[in-house]
């Protein structure tokens, strides 16, 4: 299952076959999973609800009053699991902070918080609620998939994308802006929701990237990565200050807190610097970059000699 449209595929007829195939294979994955692949079977579902909301907001054009209300019910499911997900999360994230902080004292309070998130892991799949959530959001997502067959889409081509995707270039500029001019944590968040949807529509090209496209591509993921870690690092955070709070190891949290907020800055700074990089273009220009994708190679190539001979 490939998230791109086909070479000589219709864009209204390419988007309906991948949202249909992300929410079926989320749906499946979640209904058949055991207790060892419950995990990664959210993890999946939850991307694969990312990917398809990504393509709503793409459509919000022609999707009218549809969009809104997809776009709630996938938003709903996916919040239902994320309660789910955010356990292994939080300890992976632990983990993660570990391999940057190696001193005995940082070692002996990591490992203190690891062995709580671990037990409320284990509570939480013993749990029949956890086996319900994934079953009802399994039923969802089925019946979500056969309602995108009722998506009204008529245009095709680049001109059924264009708006869209300079909409969210937009969006991702001023999100990205405002996390410059605001270190709170949930500026960066609202920046890798948009970050993120940017990734997404571009590989939807795929089949027409070119170079510089492709390496846009990879630092869309890297900036995506940093912020990902950023905020699953204030989930932490916000999970270590309620053990605080309840008294169970207020010195331990306070130490990793420490240690969280000197690693979120050093993933904020890097994201701003790759950031400016990547959102550098005005959104006329990225629209205008964007079009060439849709020329035919050989024309394309042509272009691209001509520059490169400095010829008008």
């Amino acid at each position: 299952m490939a998230y791109r449209l086909q070479p000589g595929e219709s864009v209204r007829e390419g988007l309906r076959r991948i949202a249909r195939e992300e929410l079926s294979s989320a749906a499946a994955g979640l209904r058949q999973a055991t207790a060892r692949t419950r995990d990664d079977a959210i993890h999946e579902a939850r991307k694969s609800v990312k990917k398809v909301r990504a393509i709503l907001r793409l459509m919000r054009g022609e999707l009218g009053d549809t969009y809104a209300i997809e776009n709630r019910r996938l938003r709903d499911v996916a919040r239902r699991l994320s309660v789910y997900r955010d356990g292994t999360v939080m300890i992976e994230t632990l983990d993660q902070l570990g391999e940057h902080h190696k001193d005995d004292r940082s070692t002996r309070a990591l490992a203190a918080m690891r062995r709580g998130l671990l037990e409320n892991q284990r509570r939480q799949r013993r749990s029949p609620r956890m086996i319900g959530a994934m079953h009802r959001a399994g039923e969802a997502l089925l019946a979500a998939a056969v309602r995108v067959d009722r998506w009204r889409l008529v245009m095709d081509g680049p001109v059924a994308l264009a708006p869209g995707m300079e909409t969210a270039y937009r969006r991702g500029r001023a999100a990205m802006a405002a996390a410059r001019r605001h270190a709170k944590p949930e500026h960066c968040h609202a920046w890798r929701k948009r970050v993120k949807d940017h990734w997404y529509h571009l590989r939807l090209l795929e089949s027409r990237w070119n170079a510089a496209t492709r390496a846009r591509e990879r630092s869309l993921k890297e900036l995506e990565t940093w912020l990902g870690e950023h905020h699953n690092l204030e989930v932490l955070s916000a999970r270590l200050a309620a053990e605080a709070s309840a008294e169970r190891k207020p010195k331990d949290a306070e130490l990793c807190r420490d240690l969280i907020g000197e690693l979120q800055r050093d993933l904020r700074r890097k994201a701003l610097a790759l950031g400016q990089r990547l959102y550098r273009e005005p959104p006329a220009l990225f629209r205008k970059h964007l079009a060439e994708l849709w020329r035919p190679q050989r024309t394309r190539a042509v272009g691209r000699q001509i520059r490169s001979n400095g010829t008008p």
